[in-house]
């Protein structure tokens, strides 16, 4: 997957740190201010024609206890993920090489109250295409 990569890009941006205020599939309700990177419930399509090709739709949530700051805090974080032409990236623990055609929000936030701690979350979908070298084909 390309998590690694997003992360860092979130991570190198200073607006959040990996375990503290940056997590994926699942962020602790003690988070007061965050990001969480989610995969869909449904998965990711596998290409069958194109061997580690994906097109799917990514979503980002953004926790914050301000409604202004919270919006302004999603806005940064679309900014900064957005991809709009073709990267390439090496290997990581994670994966194998790498290449993000698009990476881009699909739809503005959706904001909702978050049942404990009285803040808010920021939903945003991100339509991705992407590919890797997949651990089943190795």
């Amino acid at each position: 997957m390309i998590y690694d990569i997003l992360e860092k890009k979130l991570t190198d941006s200073g607006l959040v740190v990996a375990g503290q205020s940056l997590f994926r599939n699942y962020m602790p309700p003690e988070c007061k201010i965050g990001v969480m990177i989610r995969t869909p419930l449904t998965g990711i399509e596998i290409n069958p024609f194109i061997e580690g090709w994906h097109k799917t739709s990514m979503q980002v949530i953004t926790r914050h206890v301000d409604p202004v700051e919270g919006a302004r805090m999603a806005a940064h974080v679309s900014r900064l993920l957005i991809v709009e032409a073709p990267e390439k990236h090496e290997a990581s623990d994670e994966r194998g090489p790498a290449h993000i055609n698009v990476f881009y929000p699909s739809a503005l936030p959706i904001q909702y109250p978050r049942l404990e701690g009285n803040g808010l979350e920021f939903s945003q979908h991100f339509t991705a295409a992407f590919g890797f070298k997949p651990d089943w084909r190795s």
